[in-house]
């Protein structure tokens, strides 16, 4: 399957994006064809897809390919006939693993939403993936490759990124400007020194957790290999359910602005 429909015609050589660390070291993720057949992963602030053509453009395209007429997506004035707005959330299951899984669910049920959780592998295919977010008010995920699925959602809704330790960056560059371009409202929750594995392998009070610009200050693949391959989170729930409620605010909110723009047009 292509990864984007309208380029059925083309073959899918590769895909290489650009991106400037704090450090000013420039990386480049590159993949094969079999890759970015596999997963979609946009890992830059500054999308580069065609010559004058911004993230708002790509956006578009997968719309334009994986959206069913048959089944459209709820308009902003449509929450009122869904009793919890729906909230997706992707969980990891080799590194960044929130270990309280069932206290965070539960946690979004109290905060009135109706969570649905899913477990990304590669052979899942994108416009499932596709279906899922574009009918979501919200998506919750730790920092990864499966954020990069905000792309498949409407303007006016959430994300809510967990970042762990040693993550900040690289969870704004990628992510969260590029979502805010979009016009989603984005939430960060930033995993607290005892709150993150690492607390435990080298000590809450070490220079690996309080200070992690020590070992991004050696560059990239030293940073993602203590920080992105070693680290697992458990939520604080209490702060966690904050979060959930300024997001549950903000979606009620969206949703009265909607009803009263229709409102004032008829």
């Amino acid at each position: 399957m292509p990864l984007v429909p309208p380029l059925d015609r083309r073959t899918v050589v590769g895909c290489c994006f650009f991106a400037q660390s704090a450090t000013d070291e420039v990386m480049i993720d590159c993949f094969g064809e079999a890759r970015a057949r596999q997963e979609l992963r946009i890992t830059v602030a500054n999308l580069l897809v065609a010559a004058g053509k911004g993230i708002q453009d790509f956006q578009a395209l997968l719309h334009q390919g994986y959206s069913r007429p048959s089944r459209p997506c709820l308009r902003p004035d449509d929450h009122a006939k869904v009793a919890k707005p729906k909230l997706v959330i992707f969980i990891r299951k080799q590194n960044r693993v929130l270990l309280n899984l069932p206290h965070i669910v539960t946690a979004c049920r109290r905060a009135g939403f109706a969570p649905h959780v899913m477990n990304l592998r590669r052979q899942t295919p994108l416009p499932a993936i596709h279906a899922a977010l574009a009918s979501a008010d919200a998506m919750v995920a730790v920092h990864g490759a499966a954020v990069t699925h905000f792309l498949f959602m409407r303007p006016g809704t959430v994300l809510l990124q967990i970042v762990p330790v040693g993550l900040d960056w690289a969870a704004d560059a990628f992510y969260g400007k590029p979502a805010q371009q979009l016009g989603l409202e984005y939430l960060e929750y930033k995993v607290a020194p005892e709150e993150s594995s690492l607390a435990a392998e080298y000590g809450v009070n070490s220079t690996v957790v309080r200070d992690p610009s020590v070992i991004s200050s050696r560059g990239w693949w030293e940073m993602k290999k203590v920080y992105m391959d070693r680290q697992n989170v458990t939520v604080n729930i209490k702060r966690f359910g904050e979060l959930l409620r300024s997001a549950r605010l903000h979606l009620k909110n969206a949703t009265a602005c909607g009803k009263a723009t229709t409102a004032a047009a008829r």
